[in-house]
């Protein structure tokens, strides 16, 4: 049975076929032109127009928990408590936003020319110039950001970048366009998703409800799309799990138009298949 919910209409996964043949799964999505050179949309981050605190995300986190002031995390048996190793370095996973007033827009290139780090790495520990939550080791302290920045979240475009990336879709394919939406099953926990839609509704995706499991209960996609493509396959939008951006596969004209919209801050990241060989020499 097709699920239907309001907009949108769940499809048979047959029609994620071709980027299945044509592609390379990674945790999540499925890259259609694994390894080579390409433009990325970076996740948005965020600091505090005047700082208030010197604390990182892992010592606040750390100094509410001892006040009662939040709830450990726990997962089975498993409770934070118990592993003091484990650090919180801020940002998150899903869908991330603006956190309100007092905050301003923080560009990857601000912060890469305040520092000194390049935007993304390529050492012994990244083996790939993509945008990870390595990026600006100098930032951290002990493994957790300033609390005073809220750092890209991981798995997700945040909701201004969605939205900008949105209009500039509709802009270059046309309201219309019959789109397709996949989330894999890291997200969904039951297989990988597939729904179909228009692009004049894709900000809505984000209420689209998601039945996890055996109690039934509506719960809202935690995150942007995995990937996303129209019918006629003429662009790709893959964003991983693990990462801190979003690869945009398609046209020179459409990816002329991200680069010059005003919101999303974007890159050409090498091809690093070549780097590794490099490397490995």
């Amino acid at each position: 049975m097709v699920a239907m919910f309001d907009r949108w209409s769940q499809a048979d996964g047959m029609v994620m076929l071709w980027a299945l043949e044509d592609g390379v799964e990674h945790a999540c999505g499925y890259d259609i032109n694994p390894g080579e050179a390409g433009l990325w949309i970076l996740n948005a981050m965020y600091e505090q127009e005047r700082p208030t605190t010197h604390e990182t995300h892992d010592e606040r986190h750390r100094r509410r928990l001892a006040a009662g002031e939040v709830e450990p995390w726990r997962f089975g048996d498993f409770d934070e408590r118990n592993h003091p190793e484990l650090k919180v370095p801020g940002g998150g996973l899903g869908w991330g936003g603006h956190p309100g007033p007092g905050w301003k827009r923080l560009r990857w290139r601000e912060l890469s020319e305040r520092i000194g780090d390049s935007i993304v790495r390529f050492d012994h520990e990244t083996i790939c110039p993509i945008p990870l939550r390595h990026a600006f080791p100098s930032v951290r302290r002990d493994g957790s950001w300033p609390a005073s920045i809220q750092p890209p979240t991981e798995g997700s475009l945040d909701w201004e970048s969605f939205r900008a990336l949105a209009g500039v879709l509709r802009d270059f394919s046309g309201p219309g366009t019959v789109v397709y939406a996949h989330w894999c099953e890291v997200i969904t926990t039951e297989g990988f998703t597939v729904f179909e839609g228009r692009l004049a509704d894709l900000e809505t995706l984000r209420s689209l409800p998601l039945d996890r499991g055996p109690s039934g209960r509506p719960l809202p996609f935690g995150s942007s799309p995995s990937n996303l493509w129209p019918a006629d396959r003429s662009w790709m939008i893959y964003t991983d799990w693990d990462l801190w951006g979003t690869k945009v596969t398609g046209p020179p004209e459409l990816l002329a138009r991200l680069e010059a919209d005003e919101f999303l801050e974007t890159a050409w990241l090498p091809d690093y298949r070549a780097m590794l060989d490099k490397k490995r020499v």
